[in-house]
C-alpha cells in the first residue's frame, strides 16, 4: 500500500520503537510492519477520532441553553443543576487515570468504542427524562450524567493514547488538532442544542447527538485495528514515581489552573455582562464564543510548532497571557472602570493563554517523562499521559465553576478576577522555577 505520510517518517518511527523494545518496549515485529505499511489507515483512524472527539464535546456542551430551565420546571434548584453539570468532569478526574493504567489490558480500541457507546447511550437516556419530574428526575439525571462521564473519560483517554501511538514524533500536531476538535465541539454545542430544542423540545437535542454517536460505532469497529501492548509496562510503583517528579507536577498544575481560568468565569461572567453593559442574552452568547474561537484558532496555528520548538516557553507564555487577561477583564479595581471593548479583548487573551497552556502539555510531559525515565517505552509513556492530561483538564473544569460561584457570593466580578490573577501569578512563579531550573540540566528531548 502506498503511504500517505512520508516513508522516512515511519522508518524513523520503526527504529525508535525497536530501540524502545530493547529497553522493554511493548511493540512486536508484526505490529511494527503493520504500522509501517498502514500509514493511510493511521491518518484515516485519527481523522475519525477527531470527528468523534468533536461530537463528544458537542454532546457535553448541549445543556446550557435549555437544560437549566427544564430542570427548574421539574423541581431542581440551581445548585442541583450545577451539581449535575459537575458530575461529568468529576467522574473524568477520578476515572481517567484508571483507564490510562488499564488501557494495555482493556485495549485502546475496546476503550474507545465502549466510551462511545456509553456516552451515546447516556444522551439517548437523557431524552427519556422528559416524562419524569421531581426527585425521580433528579436521581436519573445524576445516574445518566455518571454514565456519560465514564464514557467521556474513556473516549478522552483512548483518543490521547491513539494520538501518541499512531503519530510518534508528531505529538504536538496530533494533540493540537484534538484541542481544535474539542474547542469546535464546545463552540457548536450551545447553538446546536438551542436550535434543536426550539424545533423538537427537550428530547431532540439528546436524541440527535446520541443516535449520531451510536451510528459511528460500526465504522469504528471496522477502521480501528487492535493495538498490541504488554500489560506489565505500567505498574503502580512506576506511576507514583513519575507523578512525584516536580516537572510532571508543574505541568499538571499548569493544566489544572489553565483550564480552571475559563471555567471559573462560567457562573459569574454572564451576570457581569448583563448588569454592567446591559447586553441581551443573544449578545452574551456571542461574547462567550470569543475565548473559544481564540482557543481553537491559536491551537490550529501553533500545533505544528510544538514538535519543532521546546513546549515549555509556550506554557509559560500562556500563564502570562492568562494573568494579563484576568487583570484586564474586570478590570482590576485599581486601574479603572469596566469598558466593554477591554473586556472583549481580555476574553480573547484568556482563550489564547489557555490554548498555549493545554495544547503543548502532552508534548512537554512526553519529553519530560522520556528524559527522566528512559527505561519506559514510548507507548507506555503514551498510556500514562493519556490518563493524566484528561484528568488534569477535567479537574480544572470541575474546580473552576465551584470556586467562581462561591467567590461571587462574597466579592464582585472585578475582585474575583483579581483573586484569580494572584493565583495565576503564583502558579507562573512556581512553574517557571521548575521548568527552568538554574542548576539542573534541561529536561527537553531533542
Amino acid at each position: 500500500m502506498k503511504s500517505c505520510v512520508g516513508k522516512g517518517e515511519f522508518e524513523g518511527e520503526a527504529k525508535s520503537t525497536q530501540h524502545g523494545s530493547e529497553r522493554g518496549g511493548d511493540i512486536t515485529e508484526p505490529l511494527l510492519k503493520e504500522r509501517k505499511e498502514l500509514s493511510c489507515r493511521n491518518v484515516t483512524t485519527f481523522a475519525l477520532c477527531l470527528v468523534v472527539y468533536l461530537c463528544c464535546n458537542l454532546a457535553l456542551a448541549l445543556f446550557p441553553p435549555f437544560f437549566p430551565l427544564e430542570a427548574a420546571a421539574k423541581g431542581a434548584t440551581s445548585g442541583i443543576v450545577g451539581a449535575i453539570a459537575s458530575t461529568n468532569p468529576l467522574c473524568a478526574v477520578i476515572t481517567s487515570p484508571i483507564f490510562g493504567y488499564y488501557l494495555p489490558r482493556l485495549g485502546v480500541k475496546f476503550t474507545f468504542v465502549a466510551g462511545i457507546i456509553l456516552l451515546g447511550g447516556s444522551c439517548v437516556l437523557f431524552a427519556t427524562l422528559q416524562w419524569l419530574s421531581g426527585t425521580i428526575f433528579i436521581v436519573f439525571c445524576f445516574l445518566f450524567a455518571l454514565v456519560g462521564g465514564v464514557g467521556s473519560s474513556m473516549v478522552q483517554t483512548s483518543t490521547y493514547a491513539l494520538a501518541g501511538l499512531l503519530f510518534h514524533g508528531n505529538y504536538g500536531v496530533a494533540t493540537g488538532l484534538l484541542e481544535v476538535a474539542a474547542g469546535l465541539g464546545f463552540m457548536a454545542g450551545p447553538p446546536v442544542g438551542g436550535a434543536l430544542y426550539e424545533v423538537g423540545g427537550f428530547r431532540l437535542p439528546f436524541l440527535v447527538v446520541g443516535v449520531t454517536l451510536l451510528g459511528i460505532f460500526p465504522i469504528l469497529c471496522i477502521i480501528i485495528k487492535p493495538i498490541g501492548l504488554k500489560e506489565d509496562q505500567l505498574s503502580i510503583s512506576i506511576i507514583l514515581r513519575v507523578l512525584k517528579n516536580f516537572m510532571i507536577i508543574s505541568l499538571v498544575l499548569s493544566a489544572v489552573i489553565g483550564t480552571s481560568t475559563l471555567s471559573f468565569l462560567v457562573p459569574i461572567y454572564s451576570p457581569f455582562l448583563y448588569t454592567q453593559f446591559d447586553l441581551s442574552v443573544y449578545k452574551i452568547g456571542l461574547v462567550s464564543l470569543i475565548d473559544a474561537a481564540t482557543y481553537v484558532g491559536l491551537c490550529l496555528v501553533t500545533a505544528p510548532l510544538y514538535d519543532r520548538l521546546p513546549p515549555r516557553p509556550f506554557i509559560i507564555t500562556g500563564l502570562v497571557l492568562c494573568s494579563l487577561g484576568c487583570f484586564l477583564i474586570g478590570p482590576a479595581p485599581y486601574i479603572g472602570t469596566p469598558q466593554l471593548w477591554l473586556t472583549l479583548v481580555a476574553d480573547g487573551i484568556l482563550g489564547a493563554g489557555v490554548a498555549l497552556i493545554i495544547a503543548p502539555s502532552y508534548t512537554a510531559m512526553m519529553q519530560a517523562t522520556r528524559s527522566q525515565y528512559p527505561e519506559l517505552s514510548t507507548d507506555a509513556i503514551a498510556m500514562f499521559i493519556s490518563g493524566v492530561i484528561p484528568s488534569a483538564i477535567s479537574c480544572g473544569e470541575f474546580i473552576g465553576p465551584l470556586v467562581g460561584g462561591a467567590s461571587k457570593e462574597a466579592f464582585n466580578f472585578e475582585e474575583c478576577a483579581s483573586a484569580l490573577l494572584m493565583l495565576l501569578a503564583t502558579t507562573f512563579d512556581t512553574c517557571y522555577k521548575i521548568l527552568y531550573p538554574k542548576s539542573q540540566p534541561s529536561y527537553a528531548v531533542d
